[in-house]
């Protein structure tokens, strides 16, 4: 083993180069849990010179001079639609260009089955891996020839062997960066309760140049976890002044409208952006989704001016909601005749399934996974929607909402009033939707395959035969089939529809 070590000063904390060579054996942790999708996205940072005030605090304490003293963790707490996320999107984005991200981790509520409690130390330590070979050779020694341990589920045992020996045993110089998004969204407490206290101990004991960025909404048990521990410093976005806050949201605003041919003629001045910043209440979140209704694509049949003018109209429903659940509820009663039983149905199946499903599907796999008497055409419901949902426009591009408070007002009944979405209703149906496409495209041999006395290793082109033969519908229905049976309770057509699909087998 040959390793080359160059440290150089930079101006925010250090660069490291490692050259290493290893002989005589090939590194192969492709089998440890990896949550695919879960790293940061570029395009979701913060606009230039907003939340200015916060971001520098936050390199401040990542490139404080290495001590005991200095918290390993930034918990950055806060209600939805604050902006936590885009700071925390942004923290990630700026420190991958320095070669200081050691990962990043952004849990999702609407894909739960990729990005979960028991694969986020394991996803992290082979982040940690590819940034530095040293580190990766000694992860590799910890868990070559345990075949158990590379594929371990323990959240404790993957942080303990995955990431705290490798880390104590190497020097490294500068901050190691590791950005957790969306806390709160890994599940309920009973979930989370290893991963937090592995955060309020365990994280301690990791070598003083660590630094692990968490964001969160102040859930009772996340709060408990972390808030009085030494190692912990604490930040709550509602202590961040209010005019800086009002101020970035401005120039958000202003980013994102001033374009708008006629907007001046109408609202002369500038004089529309106060109002739509008033109306924020320093939620950037809100900001965002006014400003994507405004723009629109034209399926509403009104101009980005009308839209505004909605948005700003005095005449706007009051149902006591926050603020941001009143953008929602305005939205939808704007795009879709709820008076129109039909259409609600229809409205409910959809959003049902998107809600309901456990990894976000496309627009051509929703309109597959449906039953033998769902005949409700998808873009109906999924296409005015895109400054709610994401992937609205494309055929083959997972559709999932955009911010995880628009899931939950549509999941509780008080807040969502006539759009309530009862999941529970949803699994019942998705689960008879698997089984009808299961029956219809498994076969023996999908893949064609010349014999079956192969492993799948040496099948050069194994990745481009799956790729053609099972179709996304059909591996999310393999998957997660009986997710949805378990979450169904008892009822005559799926339990017949069940017996049959087992009983005349469709690959037999």
């Amino acid at each position: 083993m040959l390793t080359i070590l160059v440290s150089n000063a930079t101006i925010e904390g250090y660069f490291q180069v490692s050259f290493t060579v290893y002989a005589a054996e090939e590194i192969d942790l492709n089998d440890m849990l990896y949550a695919e999708g879960a790293r940061f996205d570029p395009e979701k940072v913060c606009l230039p010179h907003t939340r200015d005030n916060i971001i520098d605090k936050i390199n401040e304490w990542i490139n404080s001079p290495n001590s005991d003293d200095v918290p390993r963790i930034f918990y950055l707490s806060g209600v939805a639609g604050s902006g936590k996320s885009t700071i925390a999107h942004t923290i990630a984005h700026r420190y991958e260009q320095l070669g200081r991200l050691g990962s990043s981790f952004c849990f999702d509520r609407a894909d739960q089955a990729n990005r979960r409690p028991d694969n986020i130390f394991s996803t992290i330590a082979r982040d940690l891996a590819d940034l530095d070979p040293q580190r990766k050779h000694v992860l590799w020694l910890t868990v070559k020839g345990k075949r158990s341990l590379h594929i371990t589920r323990a959240p404790r045992e993957q942080f303990d062997k995955f990431i705290l020996i490798p880390a104590k045993n190497m020097h490294t110089i500068g901050p190691v960066v590791i950005v957790i998004d969306g806390l709160d969204e890994c599940g309920d407490e009973g979930s989370r309760k290893v991963i937090l206290f592995i955060l309020a101990e365990a994280v301690r004991h990791l070598p003083s140049n660590f630094r692990i960025l968490i964001t969160a909404r102040p859930e009772t048990d996340i709060e408990k976890a972390l808030a009085s521990k030494h190692h912990v410093f604490c930040k709550r976005m509602d202590t961040i002044d209010a005019k800086s806050t009002s101020d970035d949201i401005s120039l958000y605003v202003q980013a994102q409208l001033s374009d708008i041919e006629g907007l001046e003629r109408r609202w002369p001045s500038g004089s529309w952006c106060l109002p739509l910043v008033e109306r924020s209440e320093g939620l950037f979140q809100w900001a965002f989704t006014a400003c994507r209704f405004i723009t629109g694509d034209g399926k509403s049949g009104l101009d980005p001016v009308e839209q505004l003018d909605i948005l700003l109209s005095p005449a706007l429903s009051k149902h006591n909601l926050s603020t941001l659940d009143q953008l929602y509820f305005d939205i939808l009663v704007r795009t879709f005749p709820s008076e129109n039983a039909i259409f609600m149905d229809r409205f409910r199946l959809i959003l049902g399934r998107v809600l309901a499903a456990h990894e976000p599907l496309s627009v051509s796999s929703l309109r597959e996974l449906r039953c033998e008497d769902d005949y409700v055409d998808v873009g109906l419901v999924i296409h005015p929607l895109g400054s709610l949902l994401s992937g609205v426009a494309q055929q083959d591009v997972a559709v999932r909402p955009l911010h995880t408070s628009f899931q939950d007002f549509l999941k509780d009944a008080t807040r969502s009033k006539q759009f309530f979405i009862d999941i529970s209703l949803h699994h019942s149906r998705l689960t008879l939707a698997c089984m009808r496409v299961m029956k219809r495209e498994l076969r023996f041999n999908i893949c064609s395959l010349e014999t079956s006395y192969v492993r799948n290793t040496d099948v050069p082109d194994l990745t481009e035969r799956v790729v053609e033969a099972i179709s996304p519908r059909l591996s999310y229905s393999c998957r997660f089939w009986a997710d949805h049976l378990q979450a169904t309770a008892y009822e005559d057509i799926v339990f017949e529809a069940l017996r049959y699909f087992l009983d005349t087998s469709c690959i037999g």
